[in-house]
């Protein structure tokens, strides 16, 4: 089946995940969490950012470093950035624990490696809106494309439950700074 609007792409699946915050802090506080290496490392992971449109930021997940391009980065408004999804090139290069959960799902490497052909890198931006009272809306979302093959599926809701209990640590964050 391919998609009507693009006659030689296949349908594409959309993989996304939304999240909302109010928080009491102002927009430069809140840009200053999300948008810096510091910030981000005190509510999420050790991470390394070069703050500008194509630079890099990589997030310490343990047993493999995530590193994506930023796409944007609008000063107190939009942060954005782009990841491959975390399989590497190589089968030897995947971390263990990636090997035993495709093991687990019962999905073979190469059925993994046909299927990273059709998916999209995964993207996440940040929205800040100031509204009154001094306080902001945080708007996190990420997403990505792909065949709708069972473990991508699998993989992106694991992926996402992961990032909103991180996100649940950045709105606390505010939350104890107050």
């Amino acid at each position: 089946m391919t998609n009507p609007a693009q006659p030689n792409q296949p349908d594409r699946v959309e993989h996304r995940m939304e999240r909302t915050y109010e928080v009491a802090a102002r927009p430069e506080q809140v840009w200053e969490a999300i948008a810096t290496a510091d910030g981000i490392s005190a509510w999420m992971v050790p991470t390394r950012l070069d703050p500008q449109i194509g630079g890099e930021v990589s997030f310490d997940l343990g047993e493999f470093q995530s590193t994506g391009v930023v796409t944007d980065y609008t000063p107190n408004t939009r942060f954005a950035y782009e990841e491959p999804w975390p399989i590497a090139d190589h089968a030897e290069a995947i971390p263990a624990g990636m090997v035993e959960w495709f093991n687990s799902i019962g999905v073979s490497l190469s059925e993994v490696y046909s299927d990273l052909a059709a998916v999209t890198p995964i993207a996440t931006e940040f929205l800040v809106e100031s509204v009154s009272g001094g306080s902001c809306v945080i708007r996190v979302v990420t997403s990505a494309y792909g065949n709708g093959a069972d473990w991508e599926n699998e993989f992106f809701a694991e992926m996402t439950a992961g990032v909103i209990a991180m996100l649940d640590t950045l709105a606390t964050h505010f939350h104890e700074a107050a």
